[in-house]
């Protein structure tokens, strides 16, 4: 894919924090508090975290334009292209992982957004990161909503799951608190039922 040569990797961001974004939305302040108390949980359970945050912005801290789509939320072909480029392949590369789960909602499932050339049709995961991966995600979930479907998410050969989710919890005003605790509750699931590891990756921000 050509366009994935604009972007050179980053490499992956643990425990940055979550500086920058648009200071006078209130969305991405409360999307920084969620993501400050993601840090500090996986930090807690000795887990990876991701800054899928600060990849989107520019030097100003604030969301780049073009890669979203044009609800503000949702992110365009270069979005993902950002997102799978800066931190989760040098992540898999690193780790040589071989198959992902990608857990979370509707900004984890629109993968389809990217357009693969010869011939031309709708990417998946697997594309953009090489491997085999499982789109998980979808439309509208909150945490609570990845609760009731756990068993859902077990398969033998994923040897890494990524997940994000909280984004629809600020929108439904689910406190932040209990989005932690849902999140705790899904990686415990995950851990255990299939004895491999689970990344933290950060909501990220509106352009709004």
């Amino acid at each position: 894919m050509k366009l994935r040569s604009l972007f050179l990797p980053l490499g992956v961001l643990i425990l940055s924090g979550c500086s920058g974004g648009v200071m006078n939305d209130t969305s991405n302040i409360e999307i920084r508090a969620l993501n400050m108390a993601l840090a500090n949980k996986a930090q807690e359970l000795k887990l990876t975290y991701l800054d899928t945050y600060s990849i989107l912005l520019a030097n100003t801290g604030k969301p780049l334009v073009f890669f979203y789509q044009p609800d503000g939320e949702h992110l365009s072909e270069l979005g993902y292209l950002r997102w799978a480029d800066a931190s989760l392949i040098p992540y898999i590369k690193f780790n040589k992982i071989t198959c992902a789960g990608m857990v979370g909602d509707s900004i984890t499932r629109r993968v389809s957004a990217v357009q693969m050339r010869n011939p031309i049709r709708d990417a998946t995961w697997s594309d953009l990161l090489a491997i085999k991966a499982y789109n998980m995600g979808v439309d509208g979930e909150t945490s609570g909503d990845v609760l009731r479907r756990l068993d859902q998410l077990i398969q033998p050969d994923i040897d890494c799951y990524f997940l994000m989710i909280g984004n629809n919890d600020l929108h439904a005003a689910v406190p932040i608190s209990q989005v932690i605790a849902n999140v705790e509750t899904i990686v415990h699931y995950l851990q255990t039922q299939s004895g491999k590891p689970v990344v933290i990756q950060a909501v990220m921000p509106l352009n709004r």
